[in-house]
């Protein structure tokens, strides 16, 4: 094959197919034009024979905007083949993303569940499939290490350990994005064709971040008003003068109807909708936007009991229970209503009404292609509607519609609700790239679903696809001065990234001086990942902080400090915050990792002499809670020989959720104990690797320090330990 001139630098990595048949080798077409940075299109053989013309386009469209892109088609057999090529593209090319097309490999991940944000499956008690997380982290941060599990292959699911000695935290090279068409949807080539075409208009369409709408479903944020009234504080600061005009910013809520769906589609089919965001439960097949009605008249009141008995005989019914209606029925009694409310719910005509009203809830699957939504770009910030090892699922389905959504971020497995939504969203409105914003979005489960190289046309002159490419922290240090908070937080993030002198100090100043609160929570997050005596002194302020994610997120991570100073700090934000429905519930879960006896005496003390309305209200609560704490009975039960490693086990993995800081000496002394079986240590060393931000963090790191040095480790339990050691390491 001959080259053009501008063409030959890159020919090295331009492979012909082997005599071994076409798709069996890889083939690299490079790109048309050199640049300070790449992209890469990676597509299995067959589509790329299938949609040539569109493959093409969508190059030549991308290399128009100034991005140099290679294609790379295979019938890729595993996910260390692309891997390999994107790291000698990275390494040679200064490649920046991936857009993976049609049948790539999904590398299923475990051992690596800290670097989700709730996923905590088992690993041991179920089946493979389900307690892996679907990630392509695997692809995009090249210092993490995997080992492959043997004979674990699973279609193109393909199933990896994380290995010990891995970095234990995610800092991606590049950024990705999956096009992977839907089962339901028909031919996949004309779903991918059609999908490309959408992708080039999208890019063609000079469309500017202006017109945003947010729907919050039942049960986010535990129905917090305060929390939910944030959100609009947090977009008129990430997208300054930007949402002036009627229409340009609508935030829903799941009570401003019975039933939510048809005010949802209508917005989602707004031509001129730019981003839409579902803070929601969710499930590959299905989006919850509201749960039961809220109810005020008798009637309604009536007909919601009725449905949910019935709801129970067919729940029961389907579990194959010999009588589906016995529990049933003892609910009746205990409400004091007969048989007639639920005796006809295995009727088909009443089965199929309430199936109709139960569809009045939720967007599912089948809904998507008839929706056809145009928002550019949808955040689903819910579990699993971003699963990919699904042939189907609700973020595959929204990019493959006939409407205009080109591309959308979401979680492959369960998600946590105490976590920003909306990290560094202020960027979209500079030109960034979807990729170039999702690259610092670093937790396992996320991911962009359509096109990463999307962006609006931008409304302020900040070009941050150029400036991502910098690496000199005076040039970042420059951009702190920026009018754009999110800008600034990008260069706190590149700073710290960058290990730059002074950064503890630098994030701390800005936390107390910023007025910005997406800039203030920003460096309260990196000086997390620090956790130096900055991050405790940010934390002593962040109940008093007016932004109730900072608050709430603050009391949290108290509890997994355990810091005894953070104790009255709690009891006085419990008093002050009551209408935080969500800040409240991180505080009562925080105090229960302190020893009770001096959470108790703290509480004493700060109502000694309190004389505020419902002050006996408030004390009479904590000291109810406190006095209940159950970290005792669950020391006692794992440090109980005599019980059946199955409940030892429990209570040991429950201290990943709730980290009991008073205990520890005694379960450290339990982990050295060499008459404990290696289940059950095994087990310790894995909820230890947890107190990543405990005041003992470092005592524990030396008792799995000692337990390896005495070389009397079976392999499993070495490994555990390892990856204690690697997790509990102080931040260099």
């Amino acid at each position: 094959m001959r080259l053009p001139n501008h063409c030959k630098a890159a020919a090295s990595l331009l492979v012909l197919l082997s005599i071994g048949g076409t798709g069996r080798a890889q083939t690299v077409v490079p790109p048309a034009q050199k640049g300070n940075t790449s992209f890469v299109v990676v597509i299995d053989s067959a589509s790329y024979v299938h949609c040539t013309p569109q493959v093409e386009s969508y190059k030549a469209t991308l290399e128009a905007e100034g991005l140099p892109t290679f294609v790379a088609y295979k019938n890729w057999r595993s996910p260390e083949e692309v891997k390999q090529l994107l790291e000698k593209l990275y390494r040679q090319e200064k490649l920046e993303g991936a857009v993976f097309i049609g049948e790539i490999p999904v590398p299923m991940i475990t051992k690596a569940q800290h670097l989700t944000s709730a996923f905590k499956m088992d690993e041991r008690s179920y089946p493979l499939r389900d307690v892996s997380v679907p990630s392509d982290r695997f692809y995009e941060d090249f210092d993490l290490k995997f080992t492959p599990l043997a004979d674990s292959t699973q279609g193109m699911l393909f199933f990896y350990r994380m290995a010990p000695d891995s970095p234990q935290a995610i800092t991606c090279d590049i950024y990705s994005g999956r096009i992977r068409p839907q089962a339901s949807n028909g031919d996949p080539y004309r779903q991918i064709a059609a999908y490309l075409e959408k992708a080039v208009r999208a890019h063609r369409e000079r469309n500017e971040f202006d017109r945003f709408v947010s729907y919050t479903g039942h049960g986010s944020y535990s129905n917090s008003l305060v929390a939910w009234r944030s959100e609009q504080q947090l977009m008129n600061e990430q997208f300054p003068g930007i949402f002036t005009r009627q229409r340009g910013m609508k935030l829903m809520r799941y009570s401003m109807a019975p039933y939510m769906k048809d005010n949802v589609i209508k917005e989602l089919r707004r031509p001129d909708l730019d981003m839409m965001v579902f803070h929601e439960h969710g499930m590959p097949e299905r989006q919850y936007l509201t749960g039961d009605q809220d109810t005020y008249e008798l009637e309604d009141n009536m007909a919601l009991v009725k449905e949910t008995l019935r709801s129970t005989v067919r729940r029961d019914a389907a579990r194959g229970e010999k009588d589906p209606f016995a529990r049933a029925k003892a609910e009746a009694d205990r409400l004091g209503v007969d048989s007639s409310w639920f005796r006809d719910a295995l009727d088909p005509a009443v089965r199929a009404q309430d199936s109709l009203t139960d569809l009045k809830r939720g967007i599912v699957l089948e809904d998507v292609n008839g929706i056809r939504p145009n928002a550019r770009f949808v955040i689903f910030d819910a579990c699993y509607n971003g699963d990919f090892r699904e042939k189907d699922y609700i973020a595959g389905k929204y990019i493959f519609s006939d409407g205009m959504c080109v591309a959308a971020f979401a979680n492959s497995v369960n998600v946590l609700q105490d976590k920003s939504a909306f990290d560094l969203l202020g960027l979209l409105a500079c030109g960034t790239r979807l990729g170039v914003w999702a690259r610092h979005i670093n937790i396992l489960e996320s991911h962009i679903h359509g096109d990463p190289t999307f962006r609006f046309a931008p409304s302020f002159d900040e070009d941050m696809n150029a400036a991502s490419l910098r690496t000199d922290n005076e040039f970042w240090k420059e951009k702190l001065s920026s009018p754009i908070p999110d800008v600034q937080n990008y260069a706190l993030i590149r700073l710290y990234l960058n290990g730059c002198p002074g950064i503890s100090d630098l994030l701390y100043d800005t936390f107390c001086r910023s007025p910005h609160a997406v800039v203030r929570y920003n460096c309260m997050h990196l000086l997390e990942a620090v956790n130096d005596d900055n991050f405790r002194k940010a934390l002593m302020k962040a109940p008093s902080d007016s932004f109730e994610f900072i608050r709430r997120i603050g009391c949290h991570r108290m509890g997994l400090c355990g810091d005894e100073q953070f104790i009255p700090v709690l009891i006085e934000a419990y008093i002050n915050d009551q209408n935080s429905a969500r800040v409240i519930f991180n505080i009562e879960q925080s105090l229960l990792c302190f020893d009770k006896d001096k959470v108790l005496k703290a509480i004493d003390e700060r109502f000694e002499k309190a004389d505020f309305c419902d002050a006996p209200k408030y004390r009479a609560a904590l000291t109810k809670l406190v006095s209940a704490n159950p970290s005792q009975s669950s020391l006692e039960t794992i440090t109980d020989h005599s019980q059946k490693d199955r409940w030892r086990k429990f209570y040991i993995t429950f201290l990943k959720n709730r980290p009991y800081h008073q205990i520890i000496p005694q379960v450290l002394a339990e982990l050295e104990d060499e008459s404990n079986s290696d289940f059950i240590r095994v087990h310790l060393a894995e909820a230890l690797a947890w107190f990543t931000l405990s005041n003992q963090r470092e005592e524990i790191a030396a008792a799995c320090r000692r337990v390896l040095d005495s070389g009397k480790c079976s392999p499993e339990l070495k490994q555990e330990l390892t990856r204690a050691c690697s997790r509990l390491q102080p931040v260099k």
